[in-house]
């Protein structure tokens, strides 16, 4: 190796360093003080990555002479993809402006009157049959909405002068999607044929649903889509007991050659901003879960989810830190292809093999659950969808977003808000921490169905019970990190290019 190719592994040694340390900071910023650990400001130790692309131009540079060494093209090919999304949100104020929305969002106190409702409750009243509670939820939401548009408005123009300044052709939304593996010509079709072939479907239990609520012809709003699907039959939540959940989920993993105790990750519950957070802090040695202790199957769901995230970390055993796939730097890892290794865990809560044999559901109650399933599963693609149509519109200019918002939920959920209903769009820390995001979950459905297909056709239908499973997922799928393309790892694991037809199969229950 020639010198200049040595200051690349001085330079990502540094970068592994700061990733450890924005990832030990932010976990602190979640759980509050851990014996041992020093607590740092998020946004400061994240603004320290500039250093690092000052220094990394000429390292890069130099190493373009380094004889073809694949390995060493695919560093500094993604050190420039980093540094491309870098300078999207470098800029001081928006690093400030991006930890402390994420922050003030995590630690909102939904408050009426006298009494605070944790996001567990918000949960809950979603589905309450009184109209009433329903729409307080949307309320609440409005309140920490107003609470952070101003400085939610400000990062995003913040961020359209970035982009603005690059000099592309696209907006904001445009250039990170690409610096994180989704240029426009992969995503759009797939979003596309997603929507068109689910659409017929959704309004089908749109319709089942009124049916199931009494009222065929009742005016529904968005906000009334959790109880609507509630009335197509539920689960009572104390029938997924929260204590059963990590016993079925590490007796699952054994069954497919994962000995989950034996791995260096750690959970801890809480009220926070979102469903559940996985930071590989220091990968492969050091994963941390958080996890929201919501009702019923979502605590599961959650759990699982969660594992899958981690197991990806703890699985990686490539040596170059910027192919780890730490996740503070857009175009060091693919969020999509993340979601979709967790997912691959996800979805298991729908299976039928994993329900017969992990929970205490009877025959009549996974039939129904599995229905549920499938129409949650259904709210949960329209949904986001409709997200991705509203965040890339925001950065687009002129852009009425309050509109867009009404506009988004009458096209993809066909129901329209009520004209004096709260703007609740910036009600959410993805916005701020997690810029367009969304689609990612959307793809990692698709991702993990496709993925669960070919394991099945691999391993018979009694993958569940195949320690070889594990061992397939790990070479296939977690331990070359960012070595290869994403695309390219769906497609050697699955036999085939990423499309809908496996997540379709599923969804469809076909």
């Amino acid at each position: 190796m020639n010198d200049s190719c040595g200051a690349l592994d001085a330079l990502e040694a540094d970068y592994e360093a700061l990733a450890r340390r924005l990832g030990a900071a932010t976990w602190l910023s979640y759980v509050g003080e851990e014996e041992g650990e020093t607590a740092e400001d998020p946004a400061a130790v994240r603004a320290e990555f500039g250093r690092l692309f000052d220094r990394a131009r000429p390292v890069l540079d130099a190493c373009r002479g380094s004889g073809g060494d694949p390995i060493i093209a695919r560093r500094a090919e993604v050190w420039r993809r980093c540094e491309g999304a870098w300078r999207l949100d470098a800029d001081p104020e928006a690093v400030r402006l991006r930890t402390d929305l994420e922050r003030r969002v995590n630690e909102h106190a939904f408050v009426r009157g006298d009494r605070t409702w944790s996001r567990s409750d918000l949960s809950r009243l979603s589905r309450s049959d009184d109209p009433a509670e329903r729409r307080l939820v949307v309320e609440l939401r409005g309140d920490l909405h107003g609470e952070v548009l101003e400085d939610t408005l400000r990062l995003v123009s913040l961020r359209k002068e970035a982009a603005a300044g690059l000099g592309g052709a696209g907006t904001y939304a445009d250039a990170m999607l690409g610096a994180e593996g989704l240029p426009p010509e992969l995503l759009d079709p797939l979003l596309r044929e997603l929507d068109e072939r689910t659409a017929e479907a959704w309004a089908e239990v749109l319709r089942r649903g009124r049916e199931a609520g009494g009222d065929p012809a009742a005016t529904l709003a968005p906000w009334d889509v959790p109880w609507l699907i509630e009335k197509l039959g539920t689960i009572p939540d104390e029938r997924w007991p929260k204590e059963q959940a990590l016993p079925a989920l590490s007796e699952t993993l054994r069954g497919i050659g994962v000995e989950l105790e034996a791995l260096p990750i750690r959970r801890r519950e809480g009220d926070f901003g979102y469903g559940g957070q996985t930071l590989a802090v220091s990968i492969p040695d050091d994963v941390r879960m958080m996890i929201n202790p919501l009702p019923g199957w979502r605590v599961w769901g959650t759990l699982f989810h969660e594992t899958g995230h981690a197991l990806q970390g703890v699985s990686t055993t490539v040596a170059s830190p910027i192919l780890k796939g730490y996740e503070w730097l857009a175009g060091a890892s693919v969020p999509a292809y993340a979601e979709g290794m967790a997912e691959l865990l996800g979805l298991l809560v729908g299976d039928r093999a994993f329900l017969e044999r992990r929970t205490d559901l009877s025959t009549e109650e996974i039939e129904r659950f599995l229905a549920l399933w499938r129409a949650r599963s259904l709210v949960s693609v329209r949904s986001r969808l409709a997200d991705v149509a509203l965040e890339r519109a925001l950065y687009e200019e002129g852009t009425d977003v309050d509109a867009v918002e009404h506009e988004v939920a009458e096209r993809y959920l066909g129901l329209a808000l009520p004209l004096d209903a709260p703007a609740t769009w910036a009600a959410t820390a993805f916005l701020a921490a997690y810029p367009c995001y969304m689609q990612n979950y959307v793809l990692a459905d698709l991702i993990a169905a496709q993925v669960l297909r070919a394991v099945r056709e691999r391993f018979g239908e009694g993958w569940l019970d195949d320690p070889a499973v594990g061992a397939f997922l790990r070479e296939a799928l977690w331990s070359d990190g960012e070595t290869r393309e994403w695309t390219v790892r769906v497609r050697e694991a699955t036999g085939e290019e990423l499309s809908v037809e496996a997540y379709l199969e599923f969804v469809m229950g076909t």
